[in-house]
């Protein structure tokens, strides 16, 4: 596994996995919470596809931002190595 992580794009691909699992675990962690407490009045905000979509729409975009920020991170650290042999000669 070790030599596996060397590959930029196995860096990148497991970044986006580990991503992918702390937004789901967010967005499960952040509905348990809204539908868990007393019923609101508005009853459309007592439903799971609401709370889905608040959470599509305001944290989603943070999130997807974060990924961005991270990922040229890495590219700027494990990106594109120089290619030596194909160097110009005079």
């Amino acid at each position: 596994m070790h030599k596996l992580l060397r590959k930029p794009q196995a860096i990148y691909t497991t970044t986006t996995v580990l991503w992918f699992i702390c937004a789901l675990a967010h967005c499960v962690w952040r509905t348990h919470a809204a539908l868990s407490g007393p019923p609101s009045p508005d009853l459309y905000s007592n439903h799971v596809s609401f709370q889905l979509v608040t959470f599509l729409v305001f944290w989603v975009p943070a999130w997807l931002i974060g990924l961005l920020v991270i990922l040229v991170g890495e590219f700027a650290v494990f990106g594109r190595k120089p290619n030596h042999s194909s160097k110009r000669t005079r």
